[in-house]
């Protein structure tokens, strides 16, 4: 039974906890968040301990794993920390604010033995998982090429205010929802992004951070594919066309997915698969007990900051 660590319990970390609580090796035995009262909130169904300050829980718990849940500037000295101590991570995505700032991270884990797996969670989504089985059924022919469209108003004011500041989230839209866009297109293709080129706007006023983004890329398996991003007053879409040379799939990540060779669109059922973050959760309990991560360790994760930081210089 693994002795399991959260840092940070914002809005994600409940689907984290749940998954923990649901695998028969894994305990929860504390909760850190600095914000008064939230890490008892978030402890106390599972009986864990609370603490306002990871370092004393690092210092005070026996932990084995822990799942990191913080703004993205905060992740590399957390990661360190932990790292110190031994204990196999779970990151939340992006996995850093800089390319430079990954490196490090992945060469201390290295250093103490500790393994580190991203939270990129695209390639457990039901809808995604159904997706690429159909792809890899060739009942469609050869991919084509993929669009993916993406558009929330990023800047609602329920935001919490570090993803505003580029010092604390590394970039705005982009760091956060292109992070999304370039897994699910590596998922999907089973391939790694070979090329790609973009820009991006800044037209929010009273941040420092981009509001649309638009990339063109191109795998390692020799699949082109466009990224849009837009951020500002919009109606919400979340929507990836896949294009073969007998159909198209059309992918509304976390809601539904449709198949169609030409003559209207018909429902895929996904139902089968299990929930994203428990499937997650049990890879990464694999990949602890196989003495290697299975999918998104630190290599893959820095590459994906790597590709979006194109977009900011």
């Amino acid at each position: 039974m693994f002795s399991v660590g959260m840092i940070g319990a914002g809005i994600i970390g409940a689907s984290h906890l749940a998954a923990v609580a649901g695998h028969p090796d894994t305990r929860l035995a504390a909760v850190a968040d600095i914000a008064p009262g939230r890490a008892q909130q978030a402890a106390a169904p599972y009986g864990a301990h609370a603490y306002e300050s990871y370092e004393e829980m690092l210092e005070r718990e026996k932990l084995e794993l822990v799942i990191i849940n913080l703004p993205h500037g905060l992740h590399e000295a957390c990661v360190l920390a932990c790292a110190e101590k031994g204990i196999h991570i779970l990151l939340e995505k992006p996995m850093s604010v800089s390319y430079a700032s990954c490196l490090r991270m992945n060469e201390a884990c290295e250093k103490n033995g500790v393994l580190l797996q991203v939270g990129h969670v695209q390639r457990y989504i039901p809808q995604n998982r159904a997706a690429r089985a159909l792809i890899e059924s060739g009942k469609l022919g050869a991919l084509a090429m993929i669009s993916d469209l993406r558009t929330n108003n990023y800047f609602q004011p329920g935001r919490p205010r570090w993803f505003l500041e580029k010092a604390m989230a590394g970039g705005g839209i982009s760091i956060n929802y292109a992070a999304h866009s370039l897994d699910k297109i590596c998922y999907l293709t089973q391939s790694d992004i070979a090329w790609a080129t973009g820009s991006c706007t800044y037209l929010q006023p009273g941040t420092d951070v981009d509001g649309s983004a638009q990339m063109l890329l191109r795998t390692s398996s020799g699949i082109s594919a466009s990224i849009s991003l837009c951020g500002y007053s919009v109606v919400p879409i979340n929507e990836t066309m896949l294009f073969f040379a007998n159909g198209s799939l059309r992918l509304h990540t976390g809601s539904d997915l449709s198949v169609t060779c030409g003559i209207g669109y018909e429902t895929v059922d996904t139902s089968s698969y299990p929930n994203a973050f428990e499937a997650q959760w049990a890879d990464f309990i694999s990949g602890v007990r196989a003495g290697r991560i299975l999918y998104c360790d630190g290599t893959y994760g820095a590459s994906i900051v790597r590709t979006i930081e194109l977009l900011y210089h």
